[in-house]
């Protein structure tokens, strides 16, 4: 067949247009696009690997499976498709990719005015119609006979204490909810279980280590838990299987070693004595199961360690598993011995948990939702504030999640007053700061500390240094969210990255942004001539790099001759660069001499982007919860300590980052302030 114009179903594209007509609608196909469907037509009814979608789209180039889960989103969103009931492109599990549509070479304009027309019996229209009548008279009077609404009916707020209470884990028979709790001015969390048959907190553990993420056996005769100290970090076990009273008396034993650098994950100790926990293993995080044994004097031992898969967040239920791995989220069985059986991508807003069944899952974030597969999620509670996390009682039907906020502020740090001083308001949460070279102006994003619907547009502003208050600079929708701001050379511009990776341009005067490349998944390397006059990327075409520069005065783009960019020195790079974190960490590690662990400054420069300047490098050190502010100078090759900037006491899903001036005598940071998190209990209902 020609593949200039076909049809996928009834879905019309047209490869000379670069667009597909989707119920009656065009919309623009991306070459990658079109290259990943017509490979997998050519292969139809066989699936695809993902290898070899990577071979054939991607030649000669290093790229992560992400790629491909990313483009296969990114098609399925254009053509009104899904992964859990694919019309278009079905998942092959362990596999790659296969198309299941009807392929066809498009009608011409001839053909489809020669469509013949059916008649159509006067006894059989008359039924219709009469048919008809009836359901739409149903529908009008009860459109609700037919279905049930999921609801959930508050209970009671558990906590209202000043601090964080957090890491929420039911007990198997619903009785207890255990938690970790930290006060507003302590730095250490303690372990709390609250009993909800007599409305009574406990404090199980309380001292001068954090004990966070309780987690109970299948039994519930055991409760296991992380403790942190800042150079360490164990997972522990304490027996409770006697009176509520007397578990703070009861002796805990020393499990297994984690790494004190990551936040904790859920511990999972299921019916089989297996335990599932998250540790890192060749710089990634994996899930791993061991084996449970019991010993005669009440001992617990650990055998058998084996790796069930690459994942950084999950939850089990049932012989099923939910895991997030490279940003995508996934949905697998999981047998006995820890093999995954199969797998599936999940689209999912938010961080998934199952549900009451594993056809269900809830997921949590600005709002909490009930999705079943295959069908229409709804949303079930509006917090105020985040929902970072739930657990869920199965057998009584309740769920307890945190509600709260903290809040992202911006500070400015200067070398010679040594003092901090906060450059903008704490209503507001505000991240990706950039500071101009002579650090005379800076710019950050500012999104709304609550969800809030009405708001479809994020800000950025500028604050200049000898002015007292900040000025809006522009709007972006939602969806052109910014993750780097990168001031020119002379201020006079601000180049802005987007989350759909679309590239623009503002004018700090005129103020109007304006686009140099639209949704292009394979920008990146970006950077400023040292004049200031063009701002230079880079793309993927058809498996070809491709080095571009943008002029400023006549707003075009110029493809550059060759197929290698100039050299470019580390202080010119930024987080567009693929291997600028491992390029900064490999630095660091081999300047200080490993005087800060490899593990522990790979994460702590994850968590604080670091910044660096003509003479060195700005980072953040993560020591338990205290967070350190270092200066490595270059040329005396001396590592300074700055100050400390606060705790890191919870994950709150915002973008941490510093940025300094030419000479870096001014330093912009975020801090999390204020941390407050609340435990809410609801009951859920069927109506």
């Amino acid at each position: 067949m020609q593949f200039e114009r076909f049809l996928l179903n009834d879905v019309l594209i047209d490869t000379q247009k670069m667009s597909v007509k989707v119920e009656g609608s065009w919309l623009p196909l991306e070459h990658k696009q079109l290259s990943l469907i017509k490979l997998l037509i050519e292969n139809a009814p066989e699936p695809v690997s993902r290898d070899e979608i990577i071979n054939q789209l991607w030649p000669n180039l290093i790229v992560s499976d992400n790629s491909v889960s990313q483009l296969v989103a990114q098609i399925r969103k254009t053509l009104s498709d899904t992964s859990k009931e694919p019309k278009f492109i079905k998942t092959v599990p362990r596999v790659g990719y296969q198309c299941i549509a009807v392929v066809a070479d498009a009608p011409t304009f001839l053909e489809r005015g020669k469509t013949p027309q059916q008649n159509v019996p006067f006894n059989w229209l008359f039924c219709g119609v009469l048919v008809g009548f009836l359901i739409a008279c149903i529908v009008f009077f009860d459109v609700n006979l037919f279905k049930h609404e999921h609801k959930i009916k508050y209970v009671s707020r558990l906590t209202s204490s000043p601090g964080a209470e957090v890491y929420l884990n039911f007990s198997p028979n619903g009785r207890y909810l255990a938690y970790s709790q930290i006060v507003t001015g302590e730095s250490q969390y303690d372990l709390v279980v609250h009993d909800l048959q007599t409305n009574t907190s406990h404090t199980i553990k309380s001292s001068r280590y954090s004990e966070q993420a309780p987690s109970w056996s299948e039994d519930g005769n055991w409760l296991v838990y992380y403790r942190y100290s800042p150079f360490s970090c164990e997972i522990r076990a304490v027996s409770v299987h006697n009176a509520i009273e007397l578990w703070r008396l009861n002796r805990d034993m020393a499990l297994l070693e984690c790494n004190s650098a990551h936040n904790p994950q859920t511990i999972i100790w299921d019916h089989l004595n297996t335990l599932f926990v998250n540790e890192v293993d060749s710089g990634k995080k994996v899930l791993v199961k061991y084996n449970i044994n019991k010993l005669k004097d009440n001992g617990l031992e650990l055998s058998e360690r084996k790796v069930v898969v690459e994942a950084s967040e999950y939850d089990l239920f049932e012989g099923e598993i939910i895991y997030l791995s490279e940003g995508v989220w996934y949905k697998a069985k999981i047998n006995n011995q820890g093999d995954l059986e199969s797998s599936e991508e999940i689209d999912v807003q938010g961080k998934p948990y199952f549900g009451f069944s594993n056809n269900s899952f809830f997921s949590v974030g600005s709002d909490l939702e009930l999705h079943f597969l295959g069908q229409n999620s709804a949303t079930l509670y509006q917090p105020y504030g985040e929902i970072s996390e739930i657990s869920i009682d199965r057998n009584k039907g309740l769920i307890a999640h945190t509600e709260g906020k903290a809040e992202v502020n911006l500070y400015e740090y200067s070398t010679l007053s040594k003092q901090f001083t906060a450059i903008s308001s704490n209503a507001r949460i505000d991240t990706h700061a950039s500071i101009s070279l002579d650090g005379m102006q800076t710019a950050y994003v500012s999104e709304a500390a609550h969800a809030a619907l009405q708001i479809e547009e994020v800000e950025i502003w500028l604050k200049h240094r000898y002015k007292s208050s900040p000025s809006l600079l522009t709007k972006l929708p939602k969806n052109d969210k910014p993750k780097l701001l990168l001031f020119s050379p002379n201020g006079e511009y601000l180049a802005v990255l987007s989350e759909s990776n679309t590239l623009f341009i503002i004018n700090t005067f005129s103020k109007t942004p304006r686009s140099v490349i639209k949704e292009n998944s394979t920008l990146e390397n970006i950077y400023w001539s040292n004049d200031g006059k063009s701002l230079h990327f880079k793309t993927v075409e058809d498996g070809r790099l491709q080095f571009w520069r943008h002029d400023i005065a006549n707003s075009s783009n110029y493809l550059l001759p060759g197929s290698s960019q100039e050299y470019i020195p580390l202080m010119n790079k930024n987080d567009s660069f693929r291997a600028y974190l491992s390029d900064v960490e490999g630095y660091l590690f081999n300047a200080l001499g490993g005087e800060v662990p490899l593990q522990q400054l790979s994460h702590s420069l994850q968590l604080y982007k670091p910044a660096i300047y003509d003479g060195g490098i700005y980072y953040v050190v993560r020591q338990g919860h205290q967070l350190s502010l270092y200066n490595y100078q270059i040329k005396g090759q001396h590592n300074h300590f700055v100050s400390d900037i606060g705790l890191h006491l919870y994950n709150v899903n915002a973008a941490l980052s510093l940025s300094t001036n030419y000479d870096g005598s001014y330093i912009i940071m975020n801090r999390v302030e204020n941390l407050e998190k609340d435990i809410v209990l609801h009951e859920f209902t069927l109506d």
